[in-house]
């Protein structure tokens, strides 16, 4: 268990890729590790002449590192005189309508797990984690490719751009990107369709597909539902024998489909973790068929946790046919009410927690992608190369993840598996759980009736909102230790 003398490393959130990993060298030792050859050799049918795509999507993927923004920038730099290649051959590439840019980033992910298992032992402490969540990628061209304008949570505005819905697994070390898909919203103003003029739509990029081609699969997943798309996510990890105890979920994804598509699982037993926040849905408790506040009010006095300075209730329910344990939680005597509901009868309320803040590293991922490696900063037209670019990044993120992963998170042998606390910095779900508890404690402090969860987020994602609250740990944390 994280002590709070540890909460101020979490070097990943700013910090945790030093400048010697962006060395030249780093690129090609990194892909070297990951067989990328032997990925590529499955692609070099789709380019029958000219350069090899495994030259070009090398550059493609070394651009970060080289200080490079765009390929743009490349074909511009002093870096463009080692190949002949222009700009017009890496457009090209990334608008392909042929490659299958999600086995690509399946193939990176998959050879990432199976690195770490070949570098050591699993710790059988840590669940391993399927997490979901989407966030706002902003844009700025009305006329990119199915761009519409929607409600960013964050900011709290309508802005042009897509949602990306990721599919994260966490292995009990790091966070891997495993699958995504880009989706636009249509709005409920019949006048402006996706939020935009009908004018601004009519101009909008278009581009004809053949039919079957992945190229036109990704292009409906734009207008599919979230929790579809997420759904066939889920099942295409798990029939690729991806080993997982939890699925981790925010309100948003939480519901029945979920609940019983884990129950549908045969080969393995996974379990779901979510908020859930349907006030209509109804649950059976006792032989009465309630909503989760009709239970809630239902349950009497409820308990204080200590370690986290919350009160909470629980309940064990029928879900249509799927039983499962519902946590009522809030700071105080008048804090607004949250739920949560897990699958696993058998969870105390702190184990919840404690695997539940497992899906915080996903808000990590967008904030190193985005600030490090330029995750949506691509404004190219076509889908498909937002598609490329999207892939490309999280291939970066997955290749940065696997050289941190080797100099901070591994041991050097089984000697030294005694001293494993002691010669190595704590894995980030621990140290992100360090900050949970310490953040509720501030704000139990300074507020009544705030919600935790949705300020987390906000300090992740605004800058001078997370060096405030780094500020602020290490005077709470020498204050402890003096006392």
């Amino acid at each position: 268990m994280l002590q709070s003398k540890d909460i101020n490393k979490i070097a990943e959130l700013k910090n945790g890729f030093t400048p010697r990993w962006l060395e030249p060298d780093f690129i090609l030792s990194s892909l070297k590790s990951f067989s990328f050859s032997s990925v590529c050799k499955c692609l070099t049918p789709l380019k029958r002449k000219g350069y090899s795509f495994e030259l070009i999507f090398s550059c493609l993927i070394s651009l970060p590192f080289l200080g490079l923004k765009s390929v743009h920038s490349f074909t511009g730099s002093a870096m463009a005189d080692h190949i002949e290649a222009r700009k017009d051959v890496f457009y090209r590439l990334k608008n392909n309508t042929s490659i299958c840019w999600r086995v690509i980033l399946w193939l990176f992910s998959m050879k990432s797990i199976k690195l770490a298992a070949s570098h050591r032992e699993r710790d059988n402490g840590s669940p391993r984690c399927l997490v979901l969540d989407d966030s706002f990628l902003l844009k700025t061209g009305r006329y990119i490719e199915k761009i519409s304008r929607m409600f960013d949570h964050v900011s709290k505005q309508f802005l042009l751009g897509y949602k990306l819905l990721v599919m994260g697994y966490w292995d009990g070390g790091v966070f891997l990107p495993m699958d995504f898909s880009l989706h636009r919203e249509r709005g409920r103003n019949k006048d402006k369709p996706f939020g935009l003029k009908k004018k601004e739509y009519r101009k909008q990029h278009k581009k004809k597909r053949e039919n079957g081609t992945h190229s036109w699969d990704r292009a409906r997943e734009a207008d599919m539902s979230k929790i579809e798309s997420a759904l066939k996510m889920f099942w295409r990890a798990i029939s690729q024998g991806v080993k997982v105890d939890y699925l981790l979920m925010d309100s948003w994804f939480t519901c029945e489909a979920f609940v019983k598509a884990v129950k549908k699982v045969k080969k393995q037993t996974v379990h779901l973790i979510g908020m859930y926040k349907n006030p209509n849905a109804k649950f059976n408790y006792m032989g009465e068929i309630l909503t989760h506040s009709q239970i809630r009010n239902k349950l009497g006095k409820a308990k204080r946790c200590r370690k986290l300075k919350l009160h909470y209730k629980e309940a064990l329910v029928d879900y249509n046919g799927v039983p499962i344990r519902m946590f009522f939680s809030r700071k105080g005597s008048n804090g607004k009410w949250r739920v949560f509901i897990t699958t696993n009868t058998e969870l105390s309320f702190i184990k919840m927690i404690e695997i539940y803040q497992i899906r915080w590293t996903v808000e990590v991922f967008f904030k190193e992608a985005k600030q490090l490696l330029g995750l949506g900063r691509c404004q190219s037209n076509d889908f498909d190369a937002q598609i490329a670019d999207t892939t490309i990044t999280m291939i970066q993120h997955i290749l940065l993840t696997q050289k941190f992963r080797f100099e901070h998170y591994e041991t050097k042998g089984a000697l030294f598996n005694h001293l494993r606390e002691d010669i190595i910095q704590h894995r980030l779900d621990e140290r992100l759980w360090g900050l949970f508890i310490e953040l509720i404690r501030v704000i139990e402090i300074l507020f009544d009736g705030i919600d935790e969860m949705e300020i987390m987020e906000r300090i992740l994602q605004d800058e001078k909102a997370y060096e405030m609250i780094r500020r602020l740990l290490p005077e709470e944390l020498e204050s402890q230790n003096a006392a």
